[in-house]
């Protein structure tokens, strides 16, 4: 009994499928169309999602380096404004490299500076320490940029609301002398101090590395702000004086 109602529903289902063939086989187009579709379109939603994700990533890395340049900019701003300063209150004289005084050595030149008064002298560009003048040759002078071993100027290891002193020795960028009880650290500014006659107080020089302690002083590495690679023009320091009377000596006294 079972047998025969099935084959009487299977002729049925037949029977129907051939009267609404049509009808079915449009409607089966429409399911397959409308699937086609659908998938399409979350292929291409999931394209647009990785494009967006690749193109915030490359926003995000535009945005990381122009932070580090308008960083690098702003101090070069800071620095071009301190100097606006100094040169007021500075007699600071522009100068510019005439060339290498002995290659392969870059850390020597020769610069477009009428020798005149006392040497050393310091040498400056947008208020970074870039070495010192050491002496005349004819018409032009001898400096050593901070890159060479014979560079020495007296400096501030700038520690809150302290200026530590020291010596700075080019080639190695090393502070020597730093009085041992004084407590410095890496990411300390380094300045000029001005005490040596070379330069005045406050040029820029770099920040503290690492720190070393000896038996009766403290040592400190250096990564200097000036970058010597490209010596084109500086200010040679002339003169100063803290009170204003550039008619007197390094020594304090004044000269008749």
């Amino acid at each position: 009994m079972n047998k025969k109602y099935l084959i009487l529903f299977l002729l049925g289902f037949v029977l129907i499928f051939f009267i609404f063939k049509t009808q079915i086989t449009d409607f089966f187009n429409f399911l397959k169309l409308n699937f086609n579709h659908i998938q399409s379109n979350i292929y291409n939603e999931l394209n647009s999602l990785k494009n967006q994700s690749l193109q915030i990533k490359k926003l995000k890395q535009e945005n990381s380096f122009l932070k580090n340049k308008i960083a690098y900019l702003n101090s070069l701003i800071y620095n071009c404004k301190d100097f606006e300063q100094l040169i007021k209150d500075s007699n600071l004289t522009l100068t510019k490299t005439i060339s290498y005084a002995s290659l392969p050595d870059f850390s020597a030149i020769y610069i477009d500076y009428k020798p005149k008064g006392k040497f050393p002298k310091g040498l400056v560009y947008n208020n970074l320490a870039a070495g010192i003048v050491v002496k005349g040759v004819g018409n032009y002078s001898l400096a050593f940029l901070n890159s060479n071993k014979k560079t020495s100027y007296t400096v501030y290891v700038i520690d809150g609301n302290n200026s530590i002193p020291g010596i700075f020795n080019g080639k190695i960028n090393l502070i020597k002398y730093i009085p041992k009880f004084k407590n410095i650290k890496k990411g300390d500014l380094v300045i000029t101090s001005g005490l040596d006659g070379i330069f005045y107080k406050g040029a820029k020089v770099g920040i503290i590395e690492s720190v070393k302690q000896t038996n009766l002083y403290q040592e400190a590495k250096v990564k200097l702000f000036y970058n010597d690679l490209n010596p084109n023009y500086f200010y040679v320091v002339d003169k100063f004086d803290k009170i204003g009377k550039k008619e007197e000596g390094r020594d304090g006294i004044k000269k008749h």
